[in-house]
């Protein structure tokens, strides 16, 4: 998932930057792995995106992209699959929860929609898809911090 934001600089210049990266509630035997992680001067982020064959994408496999969103923002969820895959989003917030068409409304806690199976503990919309030969990119409107984890299963 590529996620951007800035980092204010008190008198222009950072002195020093410290990431974190958490990986909490994951399957048994589940791998994380990081990867192009672009710090860059300047008002906007920009830059390349990684290739999906870069971050281990395989047909069939249940794929994972997970991060917190601090602001409402577009989310990017590198995929690539053979065919379009309806995709799952949990969010983990306290506020109000908009990813791509689907409205969750306010989420204390976790909410889950589930475009696969067609349920959701709460909300309503359209949940994003992973679209053929491409990626899963939705606008993620958020009035506190959230955590989003997208998943989908590639397919032939």
């Amino acid at each position: 998932m590529r996620v951007t934001a800035k980092v204010p600089a008190l008198l222009g210049r950072v002195e020093s930057i410290t990431l974190q990266v958490r990986c909490e509630d994951l399957p048994p035997g589940t791998a994380v792995d990081v990867t192009d992680v672009m710090l860059q001067p300047g008002d906007e982020p920009s830059g390349v995106a990684p290739h999906p064959s870069d971050i281990g994408s395989g047909v069939g496999a249940r794929q994972y992209r997970n991060g917190v969103v601090t602001r409402p923002d577009q989310i990017i969820a590198l995929g690539n699959p053979d065919a379009a895959s309806p995709a799952r989003i949990t969010v983990r917030a306290d506020g109000t929860v908009r990813v791509g068409g689907f409205r969750f409304g306010h989420v204390s806690g976790s909410a889950v929609a589930d475009g696969e199976a067609g349920t959701a503990t709460q909300g309503w919309g359209r949940v994003p898809t992973v679209t053929e030969r491409s990626d899963l990119n939705a606008r993620v409107d958020i009035t506190n911090p959230a955590h989003v984890t997208v998943e989908w299963t590639d397919r032939l």
